[in-house]
């Protein structure tokens, strides 16, 4: 008889970078409150430079 063994279920691949003991939700902000009346910031993110930006059809882009 094969037993399940829980430690092999798979997980979902949107938690593979979230930990488990972690039960705090994600931050979430505004655009308007990060970008304070601007249309774009800069992100650094591991020494890279990123720019979100707001369009006028209210969508976001980011760019490397």
């Amino acid at each position: 008889m094969n037993m399940h063994d829980p430690s092999e279920t798979p997980r979902n691949p949107a938690d593979k970078n979230s930990d488990p003991n972690d039960s705090d939700p994600p931050k979430s902000i505004t655009f308007e409150a990060l970008a304070e009346g601007h249309t774009e910031v800069l992100i650094e993110f591991h020494g890279q430079v990123y720019r979100l930006r707001s369009t006028r059809n209210k969508k976001l882009i980011l760019n490397k």
